[in-house]
Order: C-alpha cells, then structure tokens, then sequence
C-alpha cells in the first residue's frame, strides 16, 4: 500500500473519530436540565367533556289539537309571564263540537224525562193490577207481564242517565279541545323561537314535522351547561363537583359552576361510545352574548382544592418503560425519574398515583425535598441513568440544591 494511500486512510479515520470523540468529551459536561423539587401538593384530576349551553329551564311547547295558525301574539326575543297568551289556533272546529255536545246534552235530558214519565206510568198500572188481583179480578200471568214492561221502563230510564253523562263528558272534553287552541307560556322568561306562521297547519305528532311544534320559552336568568360524559369517565363525576366550562365562542373567556344533575340512564347513538348526560349550573354569566345550543367545553373536577396533598412531581419528569416481566400480575410499564444527586442524573423507580394536568402524584420512590429533572423535553427524552449534567440557569433557585444557591 502506498503512502498516499496510508494518507487518505488516516485522513477518512481523523473524520470519523474526531466527532465521536468530542461528543463523548461534552456528554458530561454541556447537558444542561432544569430541576424541580419533590414537594406535598393538593392534585385536583379533571374529566373533560364537551356539550352546549342552554337555559336553565325551557320548555318546547307543541299542539294537543289539530288546527290552523290563527294569530301569533309574540315575536322571538319577547319577554312573556306565566299564563300569557302566545298564539292561538283556529277554534271553528272545537266551538262546532261543543254546539252538537250541547244538543246532544239536551236531547238526552229530554230521554230522561220521557222514559222517567213511562216508568212512573207503569210503576202505576202495576200496582192497580195488584189490588185487582188480590181481589181475583185479573189472572196471574197479566200482572207478570206489567212487572216486566216496569222493570223494562227503568232499564231504558238508567240507560237515558247514563247517556245523558256520555253526552256531559262529550261537551268537556270538546271544551278542553277549545281551551287547548290558545298556547299558553308555562313559565315567565323569553320567545327564544317561533316555529310556525299564520296560516299553517299545527299537528300532534312525535316525528319532528311540519306543525309539530310551535313555540321555545325559556327561563332566561340562569344558564345551564349540558355536556356528555364518557361511561369511562362517569363514575368519578359527582353532584356538587366544580366545573370549568369555556364556551366555543368565546375561547379566552372560562365559566365557572358546579355539577347539578348526573343522569343515570345513558345515551347511546349508533357507533359511538354510551354517554351520560351531565347539567352544570354556571356562575358567572354576567355579559356573556349567550344563544341556546353554543358549543363549549368542560373540565369537571373530581377533588377538591381541601383534599388531602400528596408528593408530587410534574407530568413530564416521569419516563414509562415496558415491563420485561410478562406474567399476568405484573405491570406493563415501568415509571422512572432522574434524580439530581451531587451533579448527576441518577435514575429512580417510582410509583405513581393520580394526575391532573400538571402534576402526578408519587406514592413510593422519592421523599419530599429531593430534586428531580423536568427538562428540557429533549434533553430529558435522552438522558441517561448516572450522566452528569448542569443546573440550567433558568431554575427557579428554590429548585436549586443549597450549594447552588449560596453561590
């Protein structure tokens, strides 16, 4: 081999090694993290949610009867008081109904009468009859007939009286149908929507269509947020819970109140997870441009802030490895953090407990003033058990060991 070949040779391996060799000179000395010490905190899990807003109370109203759009007293946006008419439906049919109730209420009166005049007409001839045959004057078989045309005259006498109260009933329900054409509001509060016009067609019905609902009033002082809570979450959702609600329109603004109602029943739609309906009274509403049905979102608390506190270190100072031990009682991964001990990063097996977003709680591993590595995200991502590292200038000097500080 030549000497220029032996040149080019030494030149590629000078290349090659000289890198290596200043990133394994660095490794102890240029990572720079930052530390944060082991420390009792209140921890305050949350369960997110989304849903809308709505009003605390309101009620859709729909027809009972069958009727055209007559006059709409009201327009969406009105204030209105309980008993307060809104609209009315046509009441030609219902005063129809009623005027042949009462004609048949007369008639039946007058059945009554007449049947009442024949039974006491044969309840008389009866008893003449007796007299003539305690006498012997009249055989046997003609007073049984006489009994039996009395006893026939008040069967027709009850049937007329029971007519006369099928006819009565007839004209009250014809009269409620009548007072069933004027929509009247529950409740004292806001038009929040107007559905039909004058001229259409009201119907019953369940199956959303035309004319099938006719007015929204709600109780507009307080308003309510509904959210949907996973059935994976609902169990640690509560009456009385605090909740953090931030409505989609107004995504800097965050609405304060607490859980007011969990449903027991869950709601199901097709290929999606069953959800519980959750109802979260809010609080400070004040100035917010609020309309029925806005998205928003939920954090519901599920501690509170006098719960007991437990160590804790932030979220990201906690690494997740996968357990090599594969029997069924083991756990499938492995927590671990980096402990600051005299300028290195010594590796710790902890156990951890619940978490809310910025801190996890540790139950065995570490004691209460030690300090651990929370960073930087890159450095902690490929940081290595025993690797000696610095005090990143930026720590906060409570999260420095005493050495640091005094310095």
């Amino acid at each position: 081999m030549t000497r220029k070949q032996w040149i080019a040779i030494g030149v590629i391996v000078a290349l090659i090694a000289i890198p290596v060799v200043l990133k394994l000179s660095r490794s102890d000395s240029d990572k720079s993290v930052d530390l944060e010490k082991v420390a009792p905190r209140a921890l305050a899990p949350t369960v997110l949610a989304s849903g809308t807003l709505t009003y605390e109370s309101q009620v859709t109203l729909a027809p009972e009867v069958t009727g055209r759009v007559k006059e709409i007293l009201v327009k969406e946006g009105d204030q209105v008081t309980r008993d307060q008419l809104l609209l009315r439906l046509d009441p030609a049919a219902p005063r129809a109904a009623i005027e042949l109730n009462k004609a048949q209420v007369r008639q039946m009166r007058l059945r009554i009468e007449r049947s009442q005049v024949d039974f006491d007409a044969q309840g008389i001839k009866v008893k003449r009859y007796e007299a003539l045959q305690s006498k012997g004057m009249v055989d046997v078989n003609t007073l049984a007939e006489l009994v039996s045309a009395r006893n026939l005259a008040e069967v027709d006498l009850r049937t007329s009286r029971e007519s006369l109260s099928q006819a009565q009933a007839q004209l009250a329900q014809a009269e409620e149908q009548l007072a069933k054409t004027e929509i009247r509001s529950p409740l004292n509060g806001k038009v929040t929507a107007i559905y039909v016009k004058v001229g259409q067609t009201a119907v019953p019905s369940f199956s959303g269509i035309a004319g099938s609902t006719l007015v929204d009033v709600a109780d507009t002082t307080s308003i309510d947020a509904e959210i949907n809570v996973d059935e994976t979450d609902i169990a640690r959702v509560s009456v009385g819970a605090e909740a953090r609600v931030v409505p989609a329109a107004f995504p800097d603004k965050t609405l304060s109140g607490t859980v007011d109602q969990v449903a027991i029943a869950p709601r199901v739609q097709a290929g999606q997870n069953k959800n519980y309906p959750v109802r979260i009274r809010l609080t400070n509403t004040a100035g917010v441009v609020f309309h029925p049905g806005m998205s928003c979102r939920a954090e519901v608390l599920t501690s509170s802030a006098s719960d007991a506190k437990v160590l804790a270190v932030p979220v990201q100072a906690v690494r997740y490895e996968d357990n090599p031990e594969k029997s069924a009682h083991a756990e499938k991964s492995l927590a671990s953090v980096f402990v600051y001990e005299s300028g290195r990063a010594k590796k710790r097996a902890v156990t951890t407990g619940t978490a809310d977003d910025s801190y996890i709680a540790i139950l065995t591993g570490l004691k209460e003033g030690e300090l651990v590595v929370v960073g930087p995200a890159k450095t902690l991502l490929f940081l290595l058990a025993d690797e000696k590292v610095n005090i990143n200038a930026k720590t906060d000097a409570a999260a420095k060991p005493d050495s640091e500080s005094k310095k």
